[in-house]
């Protein structure tokens, strides 16, 4: 394999065409993965991203071939912050149903279920309106330009043809 300042200076600069100089921190390690291949891993240096790494994977077909880029990622170092593994709902609501019993609020699933409900028409005060449904479907998202465009010249083109039916179709306003 190639040595390894060629490594390091080929994965910084591939990683400094695809982000920001600032957002590369100090290089942490280079490790030959599988025969041929190298990871180069620099930190980040985003706040929120603290203990994560740039990981830069390099290949090399032979020992006559050039180093290449392979890859580049950002991922979690054994020291990141990570999100709580996700629970499903189901098991959230059982847990809440036995703490509720477990304080003395509910003696039964049946009535932690109506508390809860309780607690939910808590934060809503109304009604879904008549137009709700109407409204979810539009989802207040415009359609592109071209397609408004478009749509106003076949538009015209009917208020045209409505005017004057003996004009011919081939009309562009």
């Amino acid at each position: 394999m190639s040595s390894k300042v060629s490594a390091t200076e080929l994965a910084l600069a591939a990683l400094r065409e695809t982000t920001e100089t600032a957002l590369i921190g100090e290089f942490v390690s280079e490790a030959e993965t599988e025969k041929n291949v190298i990871e180069v891993r620099f930190s980040c240096t985003l706040n929120q991203y603290q203990h994560w790494h740039w990981v830069v994977t390099l290949t090399q077909a032979d020992k006559r071939s050039p180093l290449t880029v392979s890859e580049i990622n950002l991922l979690a170092s054994a020291d990141a912050q990570l999100a709580p593994q996700w629970v499903p709902w189901a098991e959230r609501l059982a847990e809440f149903r036995r703490q509720l019993r477990a304080e003395g609020k509910a003696n039964s699933d049946a009535e932690a279920d109506a508390l809860i409900e309780g607690m939910h028409s808590g934060f809503t005060n109304h009604e879904p309106g008549e137009d709700s449904k109407q409204n979810s479907d539009d989802g207040g998202v415009k359609p592109p330009v071209k397609t408004r465009v478009r749509q106003r010249r076949v538009k015209r083109q009917e208020d045209n043809q409505d005017q004057d039916p003996d004009s011919g179709s081939d009309q562009d306003s």
